[in-house]
């Protein structure tokens, strides 16, 4: 295949914390030969995840939009609007519940707010319903949330619930 920097695809991957979206970024851009961004990277100016200025954040967005192709990959809804209009293909990824469980006490067990706390919070917010218990101020880490914010853009929007490997995407972008 060739490369896609090439051929300007340009794709978005969303999802929460430990549903896979940077393993598969990384892959992706490996495989396709094309460039990926980490929004924590715009959103955060550290690991203590200090808010960037918006101005800043969005300065750093458009010079992504203006690549002729780009993977990028993160849990942001919202200011990530026109990102999700450019992109060719939105992946969601949507693990099943044990998986995510898994994938984040593996990611997590070692945070100094400790395991309990942010597993369960997680486990919380995402299994309820947009605007209940803790994810009432914060849509973008409910799955009702998520699916209602990439409703404008549905028909590029490909939910995956299952692991997917590099592979098969790229036979499917193909």
């Amino acid at each position: 295949m060739a490369a896609v920097a090439e051929t300007g695809l340009k794709i978005h991957i969303i999802g929460i914390p430990s549903a896979g979206k940077t393993t598969l970024a990384s892959g992706l851009s490996d495989r396709l030969e094309t460039p990926f961004y980490v929004l924590d990277g715009l959103a955060f100016v550290d690991e203590a995840w200090t808010l960037r200025g918006e101005s800043e954040r969005d300065e750093m967005l458009a010079d992504i939009l203006d690549k002729p192709a780009f993977i990028t990959e993160g849990g942001f809804l919202g200011w990530t609007d026109e990102l999700l209009a450019a992109a060719d293909m939105i992946l969601w990824l949507d693990p099943p519940l044990p998986k995510l469980v898994w994938r984040h006490v593996l990611r997590f067990r070692r945070h100094p707010r400790g395991l309990p706390s942010l597993l369960m919070f997680q486990i919380r917010s995402y299994t309820r319903p947009e605007g209940a218990g803790p994810a009432k101020d914060n849509p973008n880490q409910t799955r009702s949330g998520i699916e209602a914010a990439l409703k404008p853009w549905r028909s590029k929007v490909l939910r995956i619930r299952r692991n997917v490997s590099v592979d098969e995407l790229v036979a499917y972008l193909g």
